[in-house]
């Protein structure tokens, strides 16, 4: 390393040479150089956990993609900016309990057998920042024989947490069935609830369509809020409205 003197001042790469200023005074240094090449990381052993890991979260990269479909209507208006890395991290939290295939070379089906892969499941949020407990101030539970929630009714002023400008609540279910090695699902929406703000004790009946196919089932609830200027509803922000896993099973697990 050396200083560079003269009336100009130097930034930036020339040949071998690379410039930049400090409180020192303008600095040159020759060009480090990589010892990592094409070919190393190739046939260099010591690459070979980057390339397992690469290829784990490449799958879990794809089949995130898939994943955030099953309910788009649901994701369009309740996630957050960072749904695709908590998927992806979702996702590969449940690979690593394949245990039958090396690293690199997992498969999400097989890390799905798993009984803690369901618990990772259950409560995943579309959006971290309006989790549903915080949203909804009474426990859910999803019956999957009766294809049914435990709410019965609810008070919308006294169970639910209202965002400043709102009027009104949208309240939906629904299940969908995920074949992950095919890359192909079924969704079944429910009736949509709209509740005004100050309604009061309300019944809560949703009516769902039995899945045909018996894969990975998955229950969501979504909670969307809006308000009301006259006859003029507008949906209130992403960052507002609540989207959660409730409940999942085999189909055929019954």
């Amino acid at each position: 390393m050396a200083k560079a003197f003269g009336p100009i001042q130097l930034t930036g790469t020339l040949s071998d040479l690379n410039f930049y200023i400090t409180p020192d005074g303008n600095i040159v240094r020759e060009r480090g150089k990589t010892g990592n090449t094409k070919k190393s990381f190739r046939e260099n052993p010591i690459f070979i956990p980057i390339k397992q890991h690469g290829k784990d979260f490449g799958l879990c990269a794809k089949k995130g993609s898939i994943f955030r479909q099953l309910v788009k209507a649901f994701y369009d208006h309740a996630k957050d900016g960072s749904i695709a890395g908590r998927t992806n991290q979702l996702l590969h939290a449940i690979i690593k309990e394949d245990q039958l295939h090396p690293r690199g070379s997992r498969q999400l089906i097989t890390g799905l057998q798993s009984k803690e892969a369901l618990k990772f499941l259950t409560g995943f949020e579309g959006n971290k920042a309006r989790p549903l407990g915080v949203v909804l101030k009474k426990k859910i539970a999803f019956n999957w024989d009766k294809r049914a929630i435990s709410l019965k009714n609810i008070n919308p002023l006294k169970h639910i947490d209202w965002p400043e400008n709102a009027t009104e609540v949208h309240l939906q279910i629904a299940i969908s069935n995920w074949n992950c090695e095919a890359d192909t699902f079924e969704t079944s929406y429910s009736n949509a609830i709209v509740l005004q703000k100050e309604a009061g004790l309300s019944k809560i009946v949703f009516e769902l369509k039995p899945l045909q196919n018996k894969d990975l089932w998955l229950a969501f609830i979504h909670v969307r809020f809006s308000s009301r200027i006259y006859n003029t509803v507008k949906v209130l922000p992403n960052k507002w409205n609540t989207t959660t896993i409730i409940g999942c099973k085999w189909g055929n697990d019954l």
